[in-house]
């Protein structure tokens, strides 16, 4: 309990706490509504107010803590067969990204992820392809890519919804197959972490103190799935992230 009680008060010793939870509140609300984006929205704008290597575990970790809820709620849509081969795949990424993670100079993580974010959203807002992947064999590239990405910056939502969008899932498979696939990374991403030493009594601190929050947001946010439209709402999303990500690609060049 005094190490709990310590871990809380170095968080609460951090400047900015209200941006940070309204920060928290958004990501995971999106994550609850259409199932992915929580570090997509999260990292670059928490970048901004704590250090890197704490906003991408503070929000793989709380992530994580609320897909348990949404694999219950879509487990009879789960694609088992393609969440084994993806979690497998994810194990040999997963080192590659906790590595790029802890890479000294934090402008060059940031301009790398700025880089990410404007090629992602280009992808996302060009012509829809037809192109669907047949051969289960993809699902070890991109179980990889999503356990580097995922590692490194809290992307591996981004990465599966691609996926996903390619084997042609209805949305019901898809929120349950990713939600299984953070569950499962969730646990081995911070294995990676620990061992990094990137776990940090005042990170525990933070994931305990906005923990509430989290719950709060991903209940409010299955009440709106079925009153969004979220095909508009990803568009909106995909538009901002294109002009942060130019924002911290750019800037990381000027420093």
């Amino acid at each position: 309990m005094e190490y709990i009680a310590s871990s809380i008060s170095q968080a609460m010793a951090l400047g900015n706490l209200s941006y940070i939870g309204l920060i928290l509140f958004f990501a995971l609300l999106l994550r609850a509504s259409i199932g992915f984006g929580d570090g997509l929205l999260a990292v670059p704008l928490l970048a901004m107010f704590i250090d890197i290597r704490e906003a991408v575990p503070l929000i793989l970790c709380l992530s994580t803590t609320i897909s348990v809820n949404a694999l219950w709620k879509d487990r009879r849509s789960l694609q088992l067969s393609s969440l084994k081969r993806t979690s497998v795949a994810a194990l040999a990424g997963i080192p590659f990204g906790v590595m790029l993670l802890n890479l000294g100079n934090e402008a060059v993580i940031k301009g790398l992820l700025g880089v990410l974010l404007v090629a992602m959203a280009i992808w996302r807002l060009g012509p829809k392809s037809k192109l669907q992947l047949k051969s289960n064999g993809w699902s070890y590239l991109f179980g990889g890519l999503a356990g580097m990405l995922g590692s490194a910056y809290a992307l591996r939502g981004v990465v599966f919804s691609i996926y996903g969008g390619l084997r042609g899932w209805s949305q019901e498979q898809f929120k349950g197959t990713i939600s299984g696939f953070y569950i499962l990374s969730g646990v081995l991403i911070p294995i990676s972490y620990f061992s990094s030493g990137l776990i940090t009594p005042r990170l525990i601190g933070l994931y305990l103190l906005f923990l509430p929050l989290a719950l709060f947001s991903t209940v409010l946010g299955h009440l709106l799935t079925h009153r969004l439209d979220a095909d508009m709402f990803q568009k909106v999303i995909w538009i901002f992230l294109f002009l942060f990500g130019t924002f911290l690609a750019g800037r990381s060049l000027l420093l």
